[in-house]
């Protein structure tokens, strides 16, 4: 039994469930709800343990499959049957490795600034680092840290109360879950052979000018995938649905048009 935290958007038959990235929360998604159907959609936005309203549940089984069986027995406890799964970030992640044991209950994933490749080396140390630097210096000098680097130069230099906002809300959650959910990243699988296997359609929604999963990254990945809908934000690093609301709600509702219509 799943006692996360969710938030329902619009009454439609189609159920989309959106998973927030590392250092997020929900309300990330706050400013794109309002522009997406909700007469054909419902849309359901948890709180990951450790983040948001849930910065304190189910800190010791935190990992990437962990969080995945939190959605999955939200799921089906609250009997919404199939749905579409959208995750951004680290959300991607989890999102996949749902998709990796439960795919009968999916009509599709969307990565949303996401990949299914697993860290490199280089990656993975730079993730250790990042838990040394949290440890030693505290949530709020991580979260100072962290937050800017996710999005574009020019954006971030023009909203300094926007990285203000998610660094105070940073600075709430739980240090000890951060810490955690940084070694759950570093650990998770590979997931290129789950995308290749998957008879469900892969959806991916990337930005032009995201620091940390280049362009080309997401175009290679998507042509993996037996049936992939792809969307390229122009004016977006890695945080789309902040940077680019219009262009990212736009990108979603097409490509969960496209996955509540696939038949396979």
């Amino acid at each position: 039994m799943s006692s996360i935290p969710v938030v329902k958007y619009g009454s439609g038959p189609v159920s989309v469930v959106l998973l927030h990235g590392f250092c997020e929360d929900r309300r990330i998604f706050e400013q794109v709800m309002p522009l997406l159907d909700q007469k054909n959609f419902t849309w359901f936005l948890p709180d990951l343990p450790g983040f948001g309203d849930a910065v304190n549940l189910g800190l010791l089984e935190l990992s990437i499959t962990g969080f995945a069986d939190q959605v999955r027995d939200w799921i089906l406890d609250n009997n919404k049957g199939t749905v579409i799964l959208a995750g951004h970030s680290m959300g991607g992640y989890i999102a996949l490795e749902f998709a990796s044991h439960y795919a009968q209950q999916l009509h599709g994933v969307i990565l949303m600034h996401s990949q299914m490749r697993a860290d490199s080396p280089e990656k993975r140390e730079s993730r250790n680092d990042q838990v040394s630097f949290l440890k030693k210096n505290g949530l709020s000098k991580f979260a100072k840290k962290l937050i800017p680097s996710l999005y574009q130069p020019e954006f971030r230099e023009e909203n300094p109360e926007l990285m203000r906002l998610w660094i105070q809300r940073a600075c709430l959650y739980n240090d000890q879950g951060v810490s955690l959910a940084i070694e759950a990243m570093r650990d998770r699988k590979d997931h290129t052979q789950t995308v290749q296997d998957l008879e469900i359609p892969v959806g991916y929604i990337a930005g032009a000018k995201d620091p940390l999963i280049p362009k080309e990254t997401s175009l290679e990945e998507s042509h993996i995938a037996r049936v992939t809908s792809f969307h390229l934000l122009e004016n977006a690093g890695h945080m789309g649905m902040l940077e680019d609301p219009d262009g990212f709600a736009k990108a979603l509702q097409s490509t969960v048009e496209d996955l509540a219509g696939f038949t396979g």
